[in-house]
């Protein structure tokens, strides 16, 4: 690895290459901001949303080629809080002296080095709230919730052309009732992977767990960025996604983004773990799986983007033995959906397709189509096969709305058919430690989401999401197509399956939350209120505190 890092830096050097830097991490405010400009089309050019997180070099373009003439006094103060928080090209230091010229020379940073061959980030990471959880319908009708995450953030770059992040946190987190339920479900905290419970035998068990992510970035060339180490990724303009979201704990991947003219090109090549609940440390690790996941976008114009998406998980271990590595999946520009019925289709492949048009300065029309599998043969023997797995969204954002400016109104409805997701190889599901890898939830399932985002003043931020479910559960034993842990082969009928089938979930959940940013910095007080009302019991829960940064945790199932 070192003599790879090595060669790639003197041929980066050869060539003169711009600054490469890490990635803005995800669920930061600065993602809803870029929506903003590029619905307005304030660049004048074509800006790549779909793929999530953005790096910090990209965000220091766009910011670059905003036009801000026009802006209204408060919409530039927005601009140039926000600006500072994702922009390492803008440059505001502090005449110091000593060691003190190092902190918060940037009105941004707590410790930091810049020279012209090396560049250095730290900052403290913390996320201290607390509150209330009142639950009626249980045996815990009162609890006390709270988060106490520490931890430490570096990032920087070598030579403008190699850039680093890593970040460690420590946790201990006590949620509401239903994420305790949602965790006993999977049997593993939704986000992460090894936990430790405290008060474990109590109604209202906590968390104990140790986070790290870390990565290096690379541009061998201007049009391809490399990107290796361990993190997530969001795919799709959605709150939800389709095809590949950000609620399954980080893995290792490879990721390569090419773009050229105008076409984009991702491909991912992932290491996941295939969970086991309750695995002694006596049997060894857990078991591997691989994902690649590629998507081609297409953007003729500065408002329209069409993009096709394919991906694979393949699992060495099948009900008929064990195989080995199938190098074939390392190609990035082949259909893997030849691939593997070449290899016998014991793998489970999915394709899709994803659009975005914005229209008017003001809107956005977005969605994706996720084809798990579909069976054109079986049309004409009944419909609702069992076999015909897919899901669609369909989203609309109006900023300014109705002509308040910095309102923001997001509408977003989602439905998966029953089965989707799942696979005949219980190891090959759309899945990584346990946790889907697009909605939290599976499949067998329809979704309404209501998200509002309020700005009055620069320095504060409102935030109002609304989201109405029905899922179908199991029933009486039986597989109806809701849980991608089971086998689409044991769906009991082949044929009248629709959405929702099974023992009726019905979920409603309103979430609030008020914010104030404190100084130039990425910290935030806040307060933030939940209510939620599913089967068998109501939830309320209040709490506050302070973020530094990091962002929100979202609960988005």
């Amino acid at each position: 690895m070192t003599r790879v890092l090595f060669f790639l830096l003197l041929v980066g050097t050869a060539l003169g290459l711009t600054a490469q830097t890490a990635d803005l991490p995800l669920n930061h405010s600065v993602y809803h901001y870029v929506d903003r400009i590029d619905i307005q089309g304030l660049t004048g050019r074509t800006i790549h949303t779909d793929i999530k997180p953005y790096g910090r070099r990209d965000l220091s373009e766009i910011f670059r080629d905003v036009d801000t003439q026009g802006m209204s006094p408060r919409d530039l103060a927005w601009f140039e809080l926000v600006r500072n928080l994702a922009d390492d090209e803008i440059q505001q230091t502090q005449e110091r002296t000593g060691f003190r010229q190092h902190l918060y020379p940037n009105r941004r940073d707590l410790f930091t080095v810049q020279t012209d061959d090396f560049r250095l980030y730290v900052n403290p990471v913390l996320h201290l709230f607390a509150g209330q959880d009142v639950t009626s319908g249980t045996n815990t009708p009162s609890n006390s919730i709270y988060r106490n995450t520490r931890g430490l953030r570096i990032r920087g770059d070598l030579f403008r052309k190699v850039g680093f992040y890593t970040e460690v946190s420590e946790n201990q987190v006590k949620y509401p009732h239903f994420v305790d339920q949602y965790a006993d479900e999977l049997g593993i905290l939704w986000g992460e992977n090894f936990v430790k419970d405290f008060d474990a035998n109590t109604p209202n068990p906590g968390y104990d767990y140790f986070n790290a992510r870390g990565y290096i970035t690379y541009s061998p060339v201007k049009q391809l960025r490399i990107k290796l180490g361990k993190d997530r990724a969001f795919w799709g303009n959605g709150r939800q996604s389709m095809l590949l979201s950000d609620h399954a704990t980080d893995y290792f991947f490879l990721n390569l983004n090419t773009r050229i003219w105008k076409l984009q090109y991702v491909n991912t090549f992932a290491l996941m773990t295939d969970f086991l609940e309750n695995k002694p440390d006596s049997y060894g690790t857990y078991p591997r799986k691989y994902g690649v996941f590629h998507q081609l976008f297409y953007q003729p114009t500065n408002w329209l983007s069409v993009g096709a998406f394919e991906s694979v998980i393949y699992a060495p271990n099948l009900p008929g033995g064990r195989r080995g590595f199938e190098a074939e999946y390392l190609n990035p520009i082949i259909f893997y959906r030849s691939v593997e019925q070449s290899l016998g289709s014991p793998d489970n492949s999915s394709m899709g397709v994803t659009w975005k048009a914005n229209f008017m300065q003001r809107f956005q029309f977005y969605g994706q189509l996720a084809l798990d599998d579909f069976n054109f043969r079986v049309r004409d023997q009944g419909s609702g096969f069992a076999g015909n797995k897919y899901g669609y969204q369909l989203g609309l954002k109006y900023i300014n709305a109705f002509w308040i400016p910095r309102l923001d109104l997001q509408l977003e409805y989602n439905r998966i058919r029953p089965y989707t997701y799942s696979h005949f190889n219980p190891a090959g599901n759309y899945a990584h430690f346990g946790q889907p890898l697009a909605h939290p939830l599976g499949g067998n399932l329809y979704e309404f989401n209501f998200v509002a985002r309020y700005q009055p003043f620069p320095r504060w931020n409102g935030f109002l999401a609304l989201t109405a479910l029905q899922r179908g559960l199991d029933m009486n034993g039986q597989n109806m197509g809701g849980d991608i842990f089971q086998p689409y082969t044991s769906a009991p009928n082949d044929f009248g399956n629709v959405v929702g089938q099974g023992d009726a979930f019905n979920m409603t959940m309103v979430q609030g939350r008020v914010s104030y940013q404190i100084l130039r910095l990425h910290s935030f007080l806040e307060l933030e209120a939940r209510y939620r009302s599913q089967p068998g019991f109501n939830s309320v829960s209040v709490l506050g505190g302070f973020r530094f940064n990091i962002a929100p945790t979202p609960i988005r199932f």
